[in-house]
């Protein structure tokens, strides 16, 4: 455990605008009022948001187009996966369902037995690992910018029961405020062997059915929370305002590592994460120091393996006030652009990334408390596991003709 998070800062750390995301800048319309007005302010990202457009965007498109006796069977098949997984959980994007009004009446708890309630509630849930942290504001979005959007004040109870009281981020472009004390972070765990197959429709699947699970335990645990007569918003996937990876390393739920990503002792780099913030009181838990931050300046498997090299392989940066690895996202999308397929080979390579069982946690205890025997670890790792990447093959009820 440590008092504070091992990442270090440097001055005020500035918020950050969700526009500037490339899953949001990604979504553009070309010549629309939203995509025109972003470019006047960002003309030096004109040329890789067209790329990402045209890799992305063009892709569905065209698929669209083809129709289905162009499209092959293994294209029919990995859209299947796609439409399976990703889009169900828009429908856990509704105002309604991440955000609402708290019951009239509170049920209250002293703090520590209302965090030990909530961590139980979640786990059973689903979640894996389950941390709570303050929610500093520096985390929260300054301006939405990712779909979706509800410009609409619809209703269809009890499915949807429209727009809630002071909902953030209703439209592109609003200024996001977020007030509440509290975030509990949740883990999920990928599959491994699934995540292993590199880039494929494979891990389309997994890495959906994972986002969808968090989704839906993360909007379960705020309705529960309201239901106690607090406020509670859900984040995840499809719907969120803050910065999962941040809020999750100020919670302990693991460490930040030269991926971009939060890794855990117990967990790796191999999970997703989605949150849920709140004002019910309750005690936090401490961040930890695994020793991350020296750990990865000994060990370039994420970075050697990654296929766009967007994962650098020097010193950490000064990103909005925060000296990180700063992981090039635009690189990271267009190769999935080129794939068609989401990509987590350096959430496998980390050596963090193993079964949890006698002899990693005692390998992982080493890593922890001797930082002198780090370098020698991820040699043997190498030796083990390999030292780059191999990918395993697409299990069969996945695969199909090409």
């Amino acid at each position: 455990m440590s008092k504070h998070p091992t990442y270090r800062t440097e001055g005020a750390i500035e918020r950050f605008d969700e526009r500037d995301t490339v899953f949001s800048r990604e979504a553009f319309v070309w010549g629309s009022p939203n995509e025109v007005e972003y470019h006047r302010r960002h003309p030096e990202r004109i040329e890789v948001d067209r790329r990402l457009a045209a890799f992305i965007n063009a892709k569905t498109e065209e698929a669209e187009k083809a129709g289905p006796d162009v499209l092959g069977p293994g294209d029919r098949l990995g859209r299947a996966v796609y439409e399976s997984l990703f889009v169900p959980p828009a429908a856990l994007a509704l105002p309604d369902m991440v955000d609402g009004e708290p019951a009239p009446v509170e049920v209250v708890w002293p703090p520590r037995e209302a965090s030990d309630r909530i961590k139980d509630y979640a786990s059973r849930l689903g979640a894996d690992d389950v941390r709570i942290g303050p929610l500093r504001q520096e985390w929260v979005y300054s301006h939405r910018g990712s779909r979706p959007f509800f410009h609409e004040g619809y209703t269809n109870s009890p499915y949807f029961t429209g727009i809630p009281d002071g909902y953030q981020g209703a439209h592109y472009g609003d200024p996001v405020t977020l007030s509440h004390a509290h975030a509990v972070s949740m883990a999920f765990r990928q599959d491994r062997d699934l995540i292993a197959t590199g880039s494929t429709r494979a891990v389309d699947f997994e890495v959906g059915r994972i986002y969808a699970k968090g989704a839906l335990a993360s909007v379960q645990l705020a309705r529960f929370i309201r239901s106690l007569g607090f406020p509670a918003r859900a984040h995840h996937l499809r719907n969120y305002l803050v910065m999962l990876v941040p809020v999750a390393v100020d919670a302990g739920i693991g460490e930040l590592a030269r991926t971009g990503y939060v890794v855990s002792r117990t967990l790796g780099a191999n999970f997703r994460l989605s949150c849920v913030t709140t004002d019910l009181p309750l005690a936090h838990d401490s961040p930890v120091d695994i020793g991350m931050q020296d750990f990865c300046n000994k060990c370039m498997k994420c970075a050697t393996n990654c296929p766009s090299q967007a994962i650098p392989r020097d010193d950490q940066t000064l990103v909005h006030g925060v000296w990180k690895w700063k992981l090039d996202e635009e690189a990271c999308l267009l190769y999935w652009g080129r794939t068609g397929y989401t990509c987590g080979i350096c959430q496998v390579v980390c050596p963090w990334t193993k079964p949890q069982n006698a002899f990693h946690r005692i390998v992982a205890s080493l890593a922890v408390h001797q930082s002198w025997l780090r370098r020698g670890l991820v040699l043997g790792d190498d030796i083990v596991y390999g030292a780059r990447f191999k990918a395993k093959p697409v299990p069969s009820w996945l695969a199909g003709n090409e």
